[in-house]
């Protein structure tokens, strides 16, 4: 049998340096070859990128709050060209901008069917940035764009359980995997602690993400400021750019800032910490969460979304009930009394767990079963006519 041509359509993929673009490599890496042939229509790349599959560019425009992400313009002429020639079975949209939206009104006129995702709470990133009111507006635009697919997959059953109670069809859960061979305790590196100032026998607490407001940034510096009287020697290293990063690199000095961090330098930062602090509260996910456990480091975060299904206090980590700030400060405090190398240990064996070879096979799986329903109304529809 042919492998099943399959289009995904979304407004970030690597080199961009998220969540989302990660992930989305890495599950279309995981795809069997024999059994899926993936076109992939996205903005064009602002910096040096080799496509592994077919990548149809698109223009993209930048987003004022994220000056290092784009938005996808709509462009209806060029998918229909790339379509005509690639011929897709089903349509895989990974994001909800005016890129994704013009490739759900062609298919949806072409009728093949269209899966989509939810991987960024919008509607909670308004409140960070003086826009609150705008929340429900997001949120109902979200809703019209999610059901007009056949079906919304999301990364946790807690992302599931808000989107079904929020009048969401059709809500699946597609788990994120993480690479065990990238991120790797092996990976630690004594020369990179020597230039944080980290001695043998001082404590490391690494951030890994984008600077912004909605990461809830101040909540690991003040858990940094609070723990340095108490833990002689303690740093805090913060991995990543944004729109906070100059601000607090003035008024914190004594911060390490190692900026944007990939592939195996990233994985050297994530090893070669001792405690991943990770105080966001507006995560659909977070996989960087799974990265640091597959680094064999301990975490610290709210008991939301990949934090609740894979930290146990006590075991790999420590979880705070969320929005409680000072539980969060006090789960980072209980785990800096610890020895940290069995919790580690026990961190990096609940990554092994959880490979994305594992993720590819229940997405494949998804665009067999809706492939199997489009038929099944395709032939009730030519059974009606005859």
């Amino acid at each position: 049998m042919a492998p099943r041509r399959i289009c995904i359509v979304t407004e970030t993929y690597v080199p961009d340096v998220n969540g989302v673009a990660n992930s989305l490599r890495q599950l279309i890496g995981a795809l069997d070859p024999a059994e899926f042939r993936v076109q992939l229509i996205r903005t064009r790349p602002r910096s040096d990128w080799q496509p592994e599959v077919e990548e149809i560019w698109c223009t993209g425009m930048t987003i004022p709050m994220y000056p290092d992400l784009q938005i996808g313009l709509p462009c209806s002429g060029l998918i229909r060209q790339a379509w005509d020639r690639f011929q897709p079975e089903i349509i895989y949209i990974a994001t909800e901008g005016p890129l994704g939206n013009s490739a759900l009104k062609l298919a949806l006129a072409r009728q093949i069917p269209v899966l989509s995702a939810f991987h960024t709470n919008f509607h909670r990133y308004s409140s960070y940035y003086g826009l609150g009111w705008v929340k429900t507006l997001t949120l109902n635009w979200l809703r019209r764009f999610h059901n007009r697919t056949a079906a919304t997959l999301v990364p946790s059953q807690e992302v599931a359980d808000f989107l079904s109670a929020s009048d969401f069809h059709n809500v699946h859960v597609l788990p994120h995997g993480v690479d065990c061979e990238l991120f790797h305790p092996g990976h630690r590196s004594s020369g990179l602690r020597q230039q944080w100032g980290a001695g043998s026998d001082e404590r490391v607490m690494l951030y890994v993400g984008r600077i912004a407001a909605e990461k809830n940034i101040p909540l690991a510096i003040e858990a940094y400021e609070q723990l340095k009287q108490q833990h002689a020697g303690l740093k805090l290293v913060m991995v990543g750019d944004g729109p906070l990063r100059q601000q607090i690199e003035v008024s914190h000095p004594d911060i390490i800032f190692a900026g944007i961090q990939t592939g195996e330098a990233l994985a050297r930062h994530f090893a070669s910490a001792d405690l991943f602090v990770f105080p966001s509260l507006t995560e659909t996910f977070g996989l960087v969460t799974l990265e640091a456990l597959a680094s064999g480091i301990a975490v610290v975060a709210f008991d939301m979304a990949a934090a609740h299904l894979h930290i146990r206090t006590g075991h790999n980590g420590a979880l705070a009930e969320p929005d409680n700030n000072a539980a969060f400060i006090s789960a980072v405090d209980s785990l800096l009394q610890q020895d940290l190398l069995p919790v580690g240990q026990q961190a990096r064996m609940t990554a092994e767990a959880l490979s994305w070879e594992s993720v590819a096979q229940q997405f494949g799986h998804q665009l067999e079963q809706h492939l199997a329903l489009a038929r099944q109304h395709s032939s009730r529809v030519s059974s009606s006519l005859v």
